[in-house]
């Protein structure tokens, strides 16, 4: 039997066989195959029955290899085949698949451990495109990586050519989705095109994914940038296309068929009730909410906003199981407005207006990058972000009144191949403090420029920091009327940054004190304590601010224990508590170490080292000894689930940043650089 009648037998015994037929399929692959091996079928599945469509299908690749003697590229071709185009499969597993001019196969690649059990020991080289997805498509099937909970798979085909590209994506999208429906499966195919480039490929690389799931995330990020590329990596492509489902992330350059499925998930309305029910109100209290999936720490949650009376509650619920994964509860006071109507907001374009009537602009001067509707603290605003051809601009507009809520001017940064950002002043040489205009002077020209008196103002921050480069003073003060922000460079005494949040009203208000009247920090410590319910021996602090805060100068206080990390917000004047949050802190630990209590050496309550172990091991690794440095600054500090402690100081000239690991004193970081 020639080569094209084996591989024809094999489609329509793939495309029509029942059960009973896959004895057929290994006798043909026995009597026609002159080299290769046999794979055992019998395997054990890893979720569930296989489905014989799948097995048809992988026996139909399995009939080819056997068959690779008659249908090689040594059939009919002259001269050594060239790679055409990639065509990549993403599940969880992620495929590659490599085809020449004709659409033979050249080579399939696993691109992940469960790709490497979806391709096994099959070899598909000399095989066609459509046999090849098919078979794939089968074992994914047959190993249960694809199913009625995981019903997502995303396909990406990568070539030169946009018009090749876009004729192969929607040949290979019809093949998945024939191989899936056969099986009787209401699948979801995501499909797109992608061209090959270094940063794509370097991201793919990093995360251990195909660049076609890297290019999928990089649009969904760019969609809504409170997701992360990061976050997203790990998830599936089902999980990934819930995310952007539910938070209406559209890109045209992509199509989908179907809908992801979220049979594994317990529903947004039984998250609600989860959060309602741990909240302590009931449905008929609540007067505004929201639910979408996220993911935190790699899990997958809804995501649970709502207001009830003066209250507003942020829950992440365990999208598996309704197991609270952190909560969140924020009281602004009384002030809070009940939702309208859409018919009584101003409209996106009176907000923008609005915006650049405040900042002195024109439409022609500007290029819009943000424009949202969203609720703050209670209430409806329009978030608008433009540019210009010196500065970047941030403004949250009242969605009711028009009123401008909060404002911000950043002067832009010049960077390589940009066009018409400022560039900062350069600082060459070397800079002492003789040089720097001084915080009299730098708080004489905020006030300047905000129009406002000295004696008006209390300061709740004065710091001279590094900014991009270029020394600063951070100053941050309020008045009767409005919060401010300010950078200034500290050598020119221009203004860098300027911003203004208009301060609440009402019951806000009335909340205000001076200085004299706040509780103190001792005093707002215990509040939290008492009632987060954690005894003082219990708890490491690890930020304590004063801020001021919708209105209301409030503390800001985060400590943590052993199985769980705390944020408040305390009302500065009475001791009142604004803002509780608690997070469970993952069970497994960093280096094996954290089994609950403190660790072996540890020395405080989390059982971490302590900012003077800190301290000593990042100024042992430098060299530098403790009384040459200064601007010396320890924190602790959370990143990507590891606590570690931030170490940076100056001596001799030089910049030093340090990450110590909060359990075993490693340095995980060192950085050094001029103090130019």
């Amino acid at each position: 039997m020639d080569n094209e009648k084996l591989e024809q037998r094999i489609r329509d015994l793939a495309g029509h066989a029942a059960p009973d037929k896959l004895g057929d399929i290994l006798a043909a692959c026995q009597q026609d195959a002159r080299k290769g091996t046999i794979i055992d079928m019998n395997t054990e599945v890893k979720k569930r029955r296989p489905r014989w469509t799948a097995i048809v299908a992988v026996a139909a690749a399995v009939a080819l290899i056997c068959a690779a003697g008659f249908i090689g590229y040594g059939y009919g071709r002259t001269a050594a085949p060239t790679e055409d185009s990639v065509i990549m499969l993403d599940v969880n597993p992620s495929v590659s698949i490599s085809v020449d001019d004709a659409e033979k196969v050249l080579a399939v690649t696993a691109l992940n451990a469960d790709g490497n059990i979806v391709v096994g020991d099959m070899d598909f080289t000399g095989s066609s495109l459509d046999v090849t997805v098919n078979a794939l498509i089968g074992s994914m099937l047959l190993n249960g990586y694809i199913d009625d909970i995981t019903n997502s798979i995303l396909v990406t085909v990568e070539n030169g050519d946009a018009a090749r590209a876009a004729t192969l994506q929607e040949r290979v999208t019809a093949l998945v989705s024939g191989a899936l429906s056969s099986d009787g499966l209401q699948a979801s195919v995501i499909s797109q095109t992608v061209s090959h480039n270094d940063e794509l490929s370097a991201l793919a690389q990093q995360y251990g994914i195909s660049e076609g799931k890297a290019e999928l995330i990089r649009k969904v990020v760019l969609l809504d940038p409170t997701l992360t590329f990061e976050t997203l990596a790990g998830l599936s492509v089902n999980d990934i296309s819930l995310i952007a489902a539910s938070r209406s992330l559209t890109d045209s350059s992509v199509t989908q068929t179907g809908s992801a499925s979220d049979k594994g998930y317990i529903g947004e309305e039984a998250a609600k009730a989860a959060a309602y029910a741990h909240a302590g109100v009931s449905a008929a209290d609540v007067s505004y909410s929201y639910v979408d999936y996220d993911s935190e720490n790699g899990i997958m949650v809804y995501e649970v906003k709502f207001l009830a009376g003066d209250v507003e509650y942020e829950y992440d619920i365990s999208a598996l199981d309704g197991a609270i994964v952190k909560y969140e509860r924020d009281q602004s006071g009384s002030g809070l407005s009940s939702p309208s109507a859409s018919s009584d907001y101003i409209g996106e374009a009176a907000a923008k207006a609005a915006a650049m009537e405040h900042a002195g602009l024109s439409e022609s001067d500007v290029t819009w990058t943000k424009a949202s509707f969203d609720r703050e603290n209670g209430i409806m605003i329009y978030e608008i972000d433009f540019i210009t051809a010196d500065a970047e601009y941030d403004y949250e507009v009242n969605a009711l009144t028009g009123a401008i809520v909060k404002s911000e001017r950043e002067v832009r940064r010049a960077s390589a191949g940009s066009q018409g950002a400022v560039a900062p002043p350069v600082q060459t040489g070397a800079v002492s403090m003789d040089d720097y205009i001084g915080e009299e002077a730098a708080r004489a020209a905020v006030l300047e420029h905000a129009g406002v008196a000295s004696a008006d103002a209390t300061w709740t921050k004065c710091a001279l920091e590094r900014e991009n480069g270029v020394m600063v003073y951070e100053l941050d003060f309020f008045t009767a009327e409005a919060k401010y922000d300010y950078e200034v460079n500290a050598t020119s005494g221009e203004i860098v940054k300027s911003e203004r949040e208009v301060r609440g009203s009402g019951a806000a208000q009335a909340g205000a004190g001076t200085t004299d009247s706040y509780i103190g920090v001792d005093a707002a410590k215990a509040a939290v304590l008492e009632h987060a319910g954690v005894a003082a021996a219990d708890a490491t602090w690890i930020k304590t601010e004063q801020d001021w805060e919708q209105g209301v100068m409030v503390y800001d206080l985060d400590f943590i224990t052993a199985d769980a990390e705390y944020d408040y917000e305390v009302n500065a004047s009475t001791g009142a508590i604004l803002k509780s949050e608690r997070e469970a802190r993952p069970a497994a630990s960093q280096g094996g170490t954290q089994t609950g209590g403190a660790a072996a050496g540890g020395t405080t309550a989390g059982g971490y080292i302590g900012e003077a172990a800190a301290k000593a091991a990042a100024l042992g690794h430098a060299g530098v000894a403790e009384g040459d440095t200064y601007q010396m600054k320890v924190e602790l500090d959370r990143d990507d689930g590891v606590y570690l402690y931030e170490v940076e100081f100056k001596a001799g000239g030089m910049e030093y940043e340090y990450e110590i690991d909060a359990y075993s004193g490693a340095v995980l970081k060192a950085e050094r650089d001029y103090d130019d």
